[in-house]
């Protein structure tokens, strides 16, 4: 019997798709801001006002970059959490549950630890990691034993880890002297180090910038190394694409639904522990702006790539901060915000009404091809 040949796509083949995989999601927001212009000037507003104020608002000055990319962190988590599960076949609509319970244990762990910082922080971060890794874990064994559908059982989770952190932070770890539903204020060896400190040679006064930003693009190359270059990220992969061909390949497939769903869990609870340790420094009451749903978009639009996934979520979290810079600008309604993060999801999962361009594209260039043939023109087919 002859060797298997394994054919490797050309580098010309790899730079084209990957360049169209860039240009769908690129196109939905173009589109997606064409369409927002385009119900301004229905309603009175003025689109390049709107723009212009939003674009200002989410970059054009120190205060603004910096809420931009502290709206896009924990997005980056979320996103990623949303992505791994995705590329498993899975959808797991829990994050946000899963962000709010491990970011609440290691709150509560943050308070009582007193240990140096290099170690305390790594400590906070395994325990939020692994709580919401554990918060995933019930649904992805019900998954994997009985069928049961994950984005059931982990929005339900979700809201049972919403419900049991406000009942626990108003009545158990709350601050006595607090006026809000807060717990107490963790150590100071807990708190992630601002850019400030780490880089006093670049910021001339402090800044809110923690070193959560590195830790999330650390994370999102860590996660692109697994899913593409070790033997459980191939699991996942088979298994998202055809766990009944993954199966009779040899693949575990119940082994990876768990796996993923425990991974994509971590994923979330990382993104609660370091907004509390980077930036709230205590367990607020439901302080999550909806990062657990909102990844959900962050992870279509990035094509489930995690490496996609840090230029969606800033494209999120500037399109959250600069919402108000539009209602500023130009009086229109921030709801307009929302609008553009609807048509974007729309359209990123309509797929074919993007990729519909590009096959139009590929049927004149055949047909121009077939046309030259039976003209007998050689050179034009060349």
């Amino acid at each position: 019997m002859g060797s298997a040949v394994i054919v490797r796509p050309s580098l010309g083949v790899r730079a084209r798709r990957l360049g169209f995989a860039i240009a769908q999601p690129v196109g939905s927001v173009v589109i997606a801001l064409i369409i927002g212009a385009i119900i301004m000037i229905a309603f009175g507003f003025d689109p390049i006002k709107g723009y212009g104020g939003l674009f200002r608002y989410a970059f054009l000055s120190e205060f603004n970059i910096t809420v931009t990319i502290l709206n896009s962190v924990p997005l980056v988590f979320t996103g990623l959490a949303v992505a791994f599960a995705f590329r498993c076949g899975l959808f797991n609509i829990g994050a946000e549950g899963q962000l709010l319970v491990g970011s609440l244990f290691a709150g509560w762990l943050g308070t009582l630890i007193h240990l140096p910082m290099i170690l305390t922080v790594p400590i906070l971060l395994v325990t939020g990691s692994v709580m919401g890794a554990l918060w995933a874990l019930l649904p992805g064994v019900l998954k994997a034993t009985t069928g049961a559908h994950e984005v059931i059982t982990t929005m339900m989770m979700s809201w049972i880890g919403l419900y049991l952190t406000s009942y626990l932070v108003k009545n158990v770890l709350m601050d006595p002297r607090s006026t809000i539903p807060a717990s107490n204020r963790i150590t100071e060896q807990a708190d992630l180090l601002t850019l400030d400190k780490v880089f006093p040679f670049l910021f001339g006064r402090p800044t809110r910038l923690h070193i959560g930003v590195f830790i999330a693009i650390a994370v999102a190359v860590f996660i692109w190394y697994l899913l593409t270059r070790t033997s459980l990220g191939f699991s996942v992969r088979a298994v998202g694409s055809n766990p009944f061909a993954a199966e009779a390949g040899g693949v575990r497939v119940s082994r990876s639904i768990v796996v993923s769903l425990l991974i994509s869990g971590a994923l979330a609870g990382l993104a609660g522990t370091v907004e509390i340790l980077g930036l709230h420094h205590r367990v607020f009451d439901r302080f999550s702006a909806g990062y657990g749903f909102t990844g959900i978009t962050v992870a279509l639009l990035a094509k489930n790539h995690p490496l996609g996934v840090i230029p969606a979520a800033l494209l999120f979290g500037a399109l959250t901060n600069g919402g108000a810079g539009m209602q500023l600008a130009a009086d229109i309604p921030i709801d307009i915000v929302d609008v553009l993060s609807g048509v974007i999801i729309f359209l990123v999962a309509a797929e074919e009404i993007v990729k519909g361009f590009g096959r139009r594209r590929a049927k004149r260039q055949a047909a121009a091809q077939a046309l030259a043939l039976s003209s007998g023109d050689e050179g034009a087919v060349a």
